[in-house]
Order: structure tokens, then C-alpha cells, then sequence
């Protein structure tokens, strides 16, 4: 009977998670299995993935993007702009769900599964941009008037951060949060 009970509640623990959108709040480490020591590649914050369940403690996931032809290490948030979702090791082999050509494009549509521990996810994306709005604002408004979010492409705002951040209290995990949030709400990302 115990043996049922805890089958049935681990049943349902998984079928709760199943297909259920989450969002990074910082950069997690990506495995290729449930029981791997060996990090694969990185997920960057406020990427959307899906958990399709638990495996040994750690959450597997679907993580989707654009990849672009010769540089399929890196998940793409949008096909025309460099908004990393995820970066993966070269030579890593992560199961691929599908891959779609897109016409005219040297882009494909990928969906992968990865495991990832089960700490630093949200479901509210919108904190992580209030969050990451403050610490913009409290960090780049301190010597000069901070760029207005719309100012700059998404291409272009990591440059602009990375010349800027040795003047900053900003984090490397704080950075990796407000380009996120900037790259997403450029200009060129309506």
C-alpha cells in the first residue's frame, strides 16, 4: 500500500509539471541527462522553457529557439536578432524534439530537452523584468541619465552594456539579467 501511495503521488507530482512554462531567473546549468555531472551548456535568464517532468531530482525540459546554420550551439530567442536562450557545448548531444527549416532562411525552428536543478525558476516573467528595470536604472542612471529600454537594437545593447559594466556594481548574473531584459524590449523587438 505505501509502495502505491508514494508511486500515485510521484504520478502526480510529474503529471502537475508536465508541459508547465517556467521562466530562468538566472544562468542555469544545462545537462544532457537526469543523472550527468557534466555541465553541456548554459541557459540564460528570463528564457522560457517547459518542464515535461522530474527525473532523479532535476527537471526535464524543452528549451525552443531558432538555431542558425553553422552555429547550432546557439539557441536563439528571435531568428533576427542575437538574443541568446541558450548556449550549448560544441560536440554536446541533447535530444532534439524537432527542427524545422524555415523557407528563405538559413535558420531552423529547434526544440531540445535538457535537465536542469531544480532551483532559480519562475513562472513570473514579469518580476525578472521589474527586477532587472531597478537594477538598469540604480546602476546606469548613476553618471549619466539612463538610455531609454527602446533606444538601442537588440543587437546592439550587449556592446553598450559591456562597455559600460566596469563602471557599474552591477554582477556578472545581474548583467546576464539586464541584457536579457534590454535585448527583449529594444527598439527593433516590437
Amino acid at each position: 500500500m505505501r509502495k502505491i501511495c508514494l508511486f500515485l503521488a510521484l504520478l502526480l507530482s510529474n503529471s502537475l509539471l508536465a508541459n508547465d512554462v517556467w521562466y530562468a531567473s538566472s544562468v542555469k546549468n544545462l545537462f544532457e541527462n537526469s543523472k550527468s555531472t557534466t555541465i553541456k551548456g548554459r541557459l540564460l535568464p528570463t528564457s522560457k522553457i517547459e518542464v515535461l517532468g522530474e527525473v532523479d531530482g532535476r527537471y526535464k525540459i524543452k528549451i525552443s529557439g531558432f538555431v542558425k546554420e553553422g552555429t547550432e550551439h546557439a539557441i536563439y530567442f528571435a531568428q533576427k536578432n542575437r538574443i541568446l536562450v541558450a548556449g550549448l557545448s560544441k560536440g554536446s548531444n541533447f535530444e532534439v524534439l524537432s527542427s524545422t527549416n524555415i523557407d528563405k532562411s538559413d535558420f531552423k525552428e529547434i526544440s531540445v530537452v535538457a535537465f536542469v536543478e531544480k532551483d532559480s525558476l519562475t513562472k513570473d516573467l514579469n518580476s525578472l523584468y521589474v527586477q532587472a528595470d531597478e537594477l538598469y536604472k540604480n546602476n546606469c542612471g548613476i553618471c549619466h541619465s539612463a538610455h531609454n529600454i527602446k533606444e538601442f537594437t537588440a543587437n546592439l545593447w550587449p556592446s553598450v552594456m559591456k562597455s559600460m559594466l566596469s563602471r557599474t556594481a552591477l554582477t556578472k548574473e545581474d548583467n546576464y539579467l539586464v541584457v536579457q531584459y534590454l535585448q527583449k524590449h529594444a527598439k527593433d523587438m516590437e
